[in-house]
């Protein structure tokens, strides 16, 4: 069922709207969405959207049981992959009799994501399950499970045996195709080369050391009893120089490898998920045998000590106390202020986003055509603008005139708090903006649209910004760039490029207590990080009509690199203060990142994208941009109708999984002093030296294997990363990565491991 857009103009911004990160501005009131089926709770439109398995197929168990995993999709806008809350999913059995689904309809959650439960029916066989949204454009999910006896082993052919050998297992019930019969050596997957219901032949992994192994066969969570096996002799070793590394593709939980031992040896270890489903979440397990015999239990390693190599931090160039943050502050919550406020419109943002069509086809890409200078106002000018509020109305706000530049004009709002900003004041910030902000975002990025004709950018400072700070929040909403102003004829649009300001509250009058210094020194990394966006919309939507705004986690990082140039402009002028102002964001977020990686996507799953998710996505960013060898690589990105991971690899030249392979290494490597191949580490600044606290402790902490055999079982999100350490004992360590107790990885997770010889 359509609808109109009860706003007039052009209908290109219901396609195509941009979320503002410090601030996401919808049209909240203005709409009354209509129920159009069972797309969610406010009549989702489902044209848009389209639907991704997360996990569960594939599995097996015993007639009449409880499948161990949910049967898991993901429900997204199409080219941007943000998620969907609220969508009507429904799960259909359409092969197999007797089975049942806990949920035939369940809803999307603030992930997008949605799951039932499946029971097999009491025959032998396959099931098959459909997962659908009504409305949806985009194919269902089918889902297959398999009712199956339990396995038994009966007889193993030879007792001991060698790495590489192929044994003959004899036993029952075991799968006619040899890929579903998972047979572990104490964890360490072996392939099958032939298989029967009463015979496997399995090649022994070549990895393995002389111990003895629990034998298993397992097909889905039903698993033979354990049989002992010996292994006579170990195969070849990974011979790594200090410095080299190697990546192991895990995806069928098929790697293995042999670390020997020597004096001092050590090795980094990074089983990392490659998968781009936000919002998704998979188990692995990373076994580690040493030759002691032990067949280890699941358990968590201990953190690794300080130990033989020793890494030196620049005196000065350390994270240190934060004066912006305020004395005694930390890293802050998992959601801010103006996350908080993002989240609430993106429901709203996303019904307006499914509307829209195609933009005029310019025949220049650089600029719309021109339809002649207006003519600019003179200092004290008044002005009426209608700014977004927090219950999603308009302010009607009346400013004048107060400072103009040559690519800014400057409007104060007639009613102020007293102790704000002087001609004085607000003439420095538009001189920062002129330079250096102006000529390194354009620079890097492209330019801006002048849809007011009149080759400026309106910077306005009122305190409506400052009312979208709710009580009691953390942090602050500092400004925003909202899309609709680009649009001609649009209700609510102000029908020109503005970047909305926050203005000095000593008192807390309109809002949280805001002093000048801070208003002043918080001020301009926001217009830089938006004023990105506001390129980033004229490149993309308006002059590429590309069909959906950029991956959330990338058009973020896109805008945070947007602080670091000019971050770096400072810097290279000596003007270290200036330059901590508009890199202590990104530094924070990432320091977040760090404390705990493996539990944050890079893929920014929760909307609109935590501080730790943000802080991944610009660290990722900023590695591949100094890998690419690419200077107009950030231009590249803004100015393509791809999106997200599609854009990266497209513009770099290089596959997903390689550019997550180097990434999740230079994370630990970048500043160690291990001399590592390029890219593994990361180009422009030394992330021991910027991210390391106070006392000079890194926030990323490997744990530690070695000294005995373990066993650890966890959980990775989209392209995350964990890390270990390793120190072979005499006899080195057998290390393999796969699914949850060595079964295999989830096909959307896309399992790999780096290992990288330290020393």
């Amino acid at each position: 069922m359509g609808r109109e857009p009860p706003v007039e103009g052009p209908a290109i911004f219901f396609r195509h709207l941009r979320r503002a990160s410090l601030g996401l501005l919808a049209l909240g009131s203005l709409l009354s969405l209509p129920s159009c089926g069972d797309g969610g709770p406010t009549g989702l439109d489902t044209s848009n959207l389209e639907i991704r398995m997360v996990q569960g197929d594939g599995q097996a168990a015993e007639p009449g049981a409880l499948l161990p995993l949910p049967l898991e999709v993901r429900i997204q806008r199409k080219g941007s992959g943000s998620a969907v809350d609220g969508a009507k999913v429904r799960w259909e059995i359409f092969d197999g009799t007797g089975a049942t689904v806990d949920s035939p309809v369940s809803e999307t959650d603030s992930l997008g994501l949605a799951f039932a439960r499946l029971t097999l029916g009491p025959a032998l066989g396959t099931y098959r399950v459909q997962a659908f949204v009504r409305g949806m454009e985009s194919p269902p999910v089918e889902f297959w499970a398999e009712a199956i006896l339990v396995p038994e082993l009966t007889q193993i052919s030879s007792d001991p045996v060698k790495a590489g050998d192929t044994l003959l297992i004899q036993g029952s019930n075991f799968s006619l195709d040899r890929d579903r019969n998972v047979v572990t050596f104490s964890g360490v997957r072996g392939r099958v080369v032939s298989s029967s219901p009463t015979e496997l032949h399995v090649e022994v992994p070549r990895c393995l050391l002389a111990r003895d192994y629990q034998l298993r066969v397992q097909i889905g969570t039903l698993t033979t009893d354990p049989a002992l096996l010996a292994v006579a002799g170990g195969g070849a070793s990974l011979l790594l120089d200090r410095g080299e590394d190697r990546v192991l593709d895990a995806s069928e939980g098929f790697a293995c490898l042999h670390l020997p031992s020597a004096p001092g040896s050590l090795y980094l270890v990074v089983p990392h998920s490659t998968g781009t489903v936000g919002g998704a979440k998979h188990g692995f397990s990373l076994v580690g045998l040493t030759s002691d015999g032990v067949s280890p239990a699941p358990s968590v390693p201990g953190p690794f000590p300080a130990r033989g190599w020793d890494v030196q931090v620049a005196a000065g160039a350390a994270l240190g106390p934060e004066p912006i943050l305020g004395p005694g502050r930390k890293l802050g919550p998992v959601l801010d202020a103006r996350d908080r406020w993002g989240e609430r419109l993106r429901a709203l943002e996303a019904e307006l986003l499914a509307e829209g069509s195609s933009p005029p086809p310019w025949e220049a890409l650089e600029a719309p055509p021109l339809k002649g200078p207006s003519p600019l106002p003179d200092l004290g000018d008044e002005r009426n603008f209608k700014v977004l509020n927090i219950d999603n109305e308009f302010d009607r706000v009346t400013a004048r005139v107060r400072y103009i530049s040559d690519h800014s004009l400057v409007y104060l709002d007639e009613k102020v708090p007293g102790g704000g900003f002087t001609d004085l004041d607000l003439a420095a910030l538009a001189q920062e903006f002129e330079e250096p902000v102006y000529p390194t975002i354009t620079g890097a990025y492209g330019h801006e649209s002048d849809l007011d004709d009149n080759d400026r950018v309106i910077i306005l400072f009122t305190p409506s910004v400052n009312r979208l700070t709710e009580p009691g929040s953390d942090g602050f909403v500092g400004g925003f760039f909202f899309g609709l102003d680009l649009l001609e004829g649009r209700k609510g649009s102000n029908e020109g490029e503005i970047f909305y300001a926050m203005v000095p509250d000593p008192k807390g009058e309109e809002g949280p207590v805001i002093g000048k210094y801070t208003a002043l020194s918080t001020i301009p990394a926001v217009l830089a990080h938006e004023f990105e966006h506001m390129v980033h919309f004229n490149q993309r939507i308006l002059l590429r009509g590309a069909e959906s705004q950029e991956a959330l986690w990338l058009s973020e990082a896109l805008a945070q690199m947007a602080e670091d140039l000019v971050g770096a402009v400072f810097e290279e002028a000596h003007r270290p203060a200036k330059a901590y102002q508009y890199r202590v964001g990104n530094w924070l977020r990432a320091r977040r990142f760090l404390e705990d990686p493996g539990q944050v996507s890079a893929l920014a799953s929760v909307p609109p994208g935590t501080l730790a998710e943000r802080g991944a996505g610009w660290l990722l960013l900023k590695q591949v941009s100094g890998r690419s060898g690419q200077e107009a690589l950030l231009r590249v990105l803004v100015s393509s109708a791809l999106t997200g991971t599609e854009n990266l690899t497209e513009a770099v030249g290089l596959g997903w999984e390689e550019l997550v392979a180097d990434w999740t290494g230079s994370l630990f490597l970048d500043g160690t002093g291990v001399p590592v191949r390029p890219e593994l580490r990361v180009s422009g600044v030394n992330l021991r030296a910027v991210l390391s606290g106070s006392d000079g402790a890194y926030p990323l902490k490997p744990m530690a294997f070695g000294e005995e055999s373990a066993l650890f079982s966890g959980t990775l999100w989209s392209s995350a990363p964990n890390y270990f350490i390793i120190s072979p004992p005499v006899g080195g360590v057998v290390l393999s990565a796969s699914g949850p107790m060595g079964g295999l990885p989830e096909a959307t997770m896309g399992l790999q491991v780096l290992v990288v010889r330290l020393q």
